[in-house]
């Protein structure tokens, strides 16, 4: 990298003494042309070797473990969301978790377990699971057979 950070800086260097000894004339704005192209490729030379790394995640690396406390923590937070909520809709004392899919680089929710075994319907008439599926479905976006509920 200061080797890169150096060959920019010597190739202005360099220009900008050629630019001070030239005259103005056609020839001039030919080698101002060619020296911005060298300029152009210094800069751009070692990006196809970031790239090649980066695909075999040479100086792309991030921190797992980092990585795995955020899921921890995205997971508690989406298990306190969902209950919170529920209470909300009037279904108090609902239990959920949350699990994710551990093969995906990014957090993705796998299931979610809600355990409704003493709660009570709100209001009379209410299918209690239907209602607690429906809620949980529009809060994590994933489909109802990803949804185990017990009662």
């Amino acid at each position: 990298m200061t080797n890169w950070l150096i060959g920019i800086t010597g190739i202005i260097v360099i220009g900008v003494i050629i630019e001070i000894l030239m005259t103005d004339s056609n020839m001039s704005k030919f080698i101002r042309s060619i020296f911005a192209f060298f300029i152009l490729l210094v800069i751009v030379a070692p990006l196809p070797g970031f790239l090649r790394n980066a695909e075999v995640g040479g100086w792309v690396d991030y921190d797992r473990e980092l990585l795995g406390t955020l899921n921890s923590m995205t997971l508690a937070a989406t298990q306190s969301r969902i209950e919170r909520e529920l209470g909300n809709a009037g279904f108090i004392g609902v239990l959920v978790t949350v699990t994710q899919d551990t093969n995906s680089s990014t957090f993705q929710i796998d299931r979610v377990f809600i355990n409704a075994w003493n709660v009570q319907p709100p209001q009379p008439n209410i299918n209690v699971r239907n209602e607690i599926i429906r809620i949980v479905t529009l809060l994590t976006g994933i489909d109802e057979g990803r949804i185990i509920y017990h009662a």
